[in-house]
């Protein structure tokens, strides 16, 4: 009797002592960040041998907490479609408070390649807006 008390005891200490899973708290599924565009706009000639791009676009947080990551915009480059990668300045990270908004303003405005492009080629260039995602980041 003893000996079964001996092994028992420790077993039923061991069963008692162990947490569930229930008492974890679960992380809550978050909501995706939606987008506006508000403005997307490509010049292929702007008249000094140069285009330019410019959008503006509106994320929406719907969650009831802060989230991080970043933008992508794909667009679609005279037939070409493509997500460019961006350069990374101060933080890698968009931050979008808890049921708020941030808009990413690009304004760009780069020389032509005189070289390679014929101005007939030049005005005929395109770039118009297919997507954006906002991409949560991972702690």
């Amino acid at each position: 009797m003893k000996t079964k008390v001996f092994f028992l005891l420790p077993m039923f200490l061991i069963f008692l002592g162990c947490s569930s899973d229930s008492d974890t708290p679960e992380k809550e599924t978050l909501k995706p960040v939606t987008y506006e565009v508000l403005l997307f706009e490509f010049t292929a000639d702007t008249g000094n041998n140069s285009s330019r791009l410019h959008y503006e676009i509106k994320y929406t947080n719907p969650n009831d907490v802060a989230v991080k990551g970043t933008s992508s915009v794909t667009a679609n480059y005279n037939g070409l479609i493509l997500t460019p990668i961006k350069r990374v300045s101060v933080s890698p990270y968009i931050e979008i408070g808890a049921n708020s908004t941030y808009t990413e303003v690009y304004n760009v405005e780069s020389a032509h390649d005189t070289q390679s492009l014929s101005p007939e080629q030049i005005k005929t260039y395109y770039i118009k807006f297919i997507s954006a995602e906002f991409v949560f980041a991972i702690d």
